[in-house]
């Protein structure tokens, strides 16, 4: 036994003595990198193996890189290719790269393991001047109720970071809420010290069935400057100038992953539940109240509010044997102001009437889960009566189609075959129409952006100067014009619009926090706040039962706190 381990052992060192496989380090601090490198001495291709491998307990910051050195040596030549990798830890603790098989010209080759040692980071340094947090808005949920978690960076130095994206969450389903294209820096207080603070990406979570539910950290690379170790053993270098050298290091930081706790629903549960949490209203109407025998109409359900609109289905809706009903089609309408998922969810059924008389379209039941007050809450719309009646001449009878008879229509149509003749031959001057108005738009379209480019330039230029200058104007006119509008949503939309104006914002669709990140540079906290307090105000309004106390206060309010800012800027 002990001959053939022997035996064993020197062919294993045969096979591998033109492959070196090595790290530059095998202990290491969690925020730290390693090289991970595959050497082939003289072959005539590079190395392969399956990568996947490197990713179990690594992630792979960059590779592979290539490259070929040659060397004479008494006058012969020796070449290497070699294979590298930029590797950071995602744990800390005895990491492994395992065994694996490597091709090379042809032959197959196994490696040993190789262990890596990573231990918590020691330079508390860096760990205080930049790091990353991930918040989370509530630890415990239930399921399908709405967690948002925010990824932001602290720093207290130059740092540049390198492109990134928001981790998988698995057990989630994600609507993603912001996500910058450029980082916005603003100053903060954090316990005392204080650092520049940055938004990552913002996400809405809500919960679906796992095994376990748990926010991920978020990992990216940056480079952070540093001032050089001061070499004071060395006669030739004098320390008096180590303050004006710094040097660039790469560094992996990471944010703490978050555990979320899922509570049980209460029992018993409602019989129509069908995954709906939050807080919704329910509408039906039709487009119209009587009709005739083979006339479509309109039957629509709404359902708007705030919770997972995105993860329950309307129950079945039972409708009289009357009426021949269509698939309906769904959509969903998104109220982009909100942190909270917000909006209108839609559901449109056709109906064609096939007898006539008094028509009644059902009552339609929806149950869900109210969080807040962790209670079930049943809402049904009012039944409708629909009057049909005959058709009005002998020949309407003939022209109802069955559901079938009009999915087909559109393969039938493309049957029809008239004369195949387009132009005469007689009439030359018709045929070359076509041609003439092409040929002569295709120059227009030359000619056009030379002589339109400074107009459309001076114009621009001078519609974002009046939408600066007469931004309050705006404002004032939006909320005289009232009528028929919510005025929790007027308020909230005539902020939102007021302040793209006045500081050409490209966008609206802003947020109460991305707003309050904007206004940090031009406006004093106390009225950033209330701004920012109006705008809860609103949010809450809208779908709160307390929101009607204000209802007739909030424009009067939105209209004197603008005016204020206005004299500000």
């Amino acid at each position: 036994m002990k001959i053939l381990s022997k035996v064993i052992f020197f062919l294993s060192f045969i096979l591998c003595q033109n492959i070196n496989i090595s790290v530059d380090r095998n202990k290491i601090t969690v925020d730290e990198i390693i090289t991970f490198s595959i050497e082939a001495k003289d072959s005539d291709s590079f190395p392969s193996f399956d990568k996947e491998i490197l990713k179990k307990d690594f992630m792979v910051i960059s590779g592979p890189n290539q490259q070929t050195n040659f060397q004479f040596v008494n006058g012969k030549m020796t070449s290497s290719k070699t294979l590298s990798w930029k590797l950071s830890p995602k744990k800390q603790g005895k990491l492994i790269i395992p065994s694996f098989e490597i091709n090379l010209d042809g032959k197959k080759y196994i490696s040993n393991a190789i262990n890596i040692y990573v231990v918590k980071s020691q330079n508390n340094d860096v760990e205080k001047n930049i790091f990353l947090i991930a918040e989370i808005d509530k630890e415990e949920a239930f399921l399908g109720e709405q967690i948002t978690v925010s990824y932001k960076i602290f720093t207290r130095v130059n740092a540049s970071i390198e492109p990134y994206k928001l981790p998988e969450f698995v057990g989630f389903w994600v609507e993603n809420l912001f996500q910058p294209d450029r980082l916005k820096f603003v100053n903060v207080n954090l316990n005392g010290v204080k650092y520049q603070m940055a938004i990552l990406g913002q996400s809405a979570l809500f919960p679906i069935p796992s095994d376990k539910h748990i926010v991920p950290s978020l990992k990216l690379k940056a480079q952070i400057e540093q001032k050089k170790v001061s070499r004071r053993r060395d006669p030739f270098f004098d320390p008096f100038f180590d303050s004006f050298f710094t040097e660039t290091k790469t560094k992996i930081l990471s944010s703490d992953e978050k555990f979320v706790y899922i509570k049980k629903f209460p029992e018993p549960r409602p019989f129509d539940f069908n995954g709906a949490v939050g807080n919704f209203r329910i509408t039906s109407y039709t487009d119209r109240d009587s009709g005739k025998i083979n006339e479509a109409l309109t039957f629509t359900i709404k359902i708007e509010g705030t919770g997972n609109l995105n993860l329950f289905a309307l129950p079945e809706v039972k409708f009289n044997s009357k009426l021949e009903v269509f698939e309906s089609k769904e959509k969903f309408e998104k109220d982009v102001f909100r942190d909270l998922i917000t909006g209108t969810k839609i559901w449109e059924y056709i109906l064609i009437p096939r007898q006539s008389g008094i028509v009644k379209l059902p009552s339609v039941q929806f149950s869900f889960f109210d969080p807040s007050n962790e209670e079930w809450r049943s809402i049904k719309t009012d039944s409708k009566k629909i009057t049909v009646e005959d058709a009005t001449s002998p020949q309407n009878f003939n022209i109802g189609y069955t559901k079938k008879e009009i999915m087909l229509i559109d393969q039938d149509i493309r049957f029809f075959k008239k004369d195949g003749k387009l132009f005469s031959s007689k009439q030359p001057f018709k045929k070359m129409i076509f041609p003439i108005t092409l040929y002569m738009f295709s120059i227009f379209l030359i000619v056009a952006p030379f002589l339109t480019k400074k107009t459309i330039g001076y114009s621009i230029f001078i519609s974002e100067d009046r939408k600066k200058r007469f931004a309050l104007s705006f404002a004032q006119k939006k909320i005289k014009n009232k009528n028929n509008y919510d005025p929790f949503e007027l308020s909230a939309d005539t902020i939102y619009s007021y302040f793209k104006n006045r500081l050409s914002l490209p966008s609206k669709n802003l947020d109460p926090k991305e707003l309050q990140t904007i206004l940090t540079p031009f406006l004093e906290q106390n009225k950033i706040n209330e701004i920012t307090e109006i705008l809860k105000i609103c949010d809450a309004g809208r779908y709160s039962p307390q929101g009607d106390q204000k209802e007739h206060d909030i424009l009067h309010e939105v209209g004197k706190v603008l005016a204020k800012i206005d004299k500000e800027f």
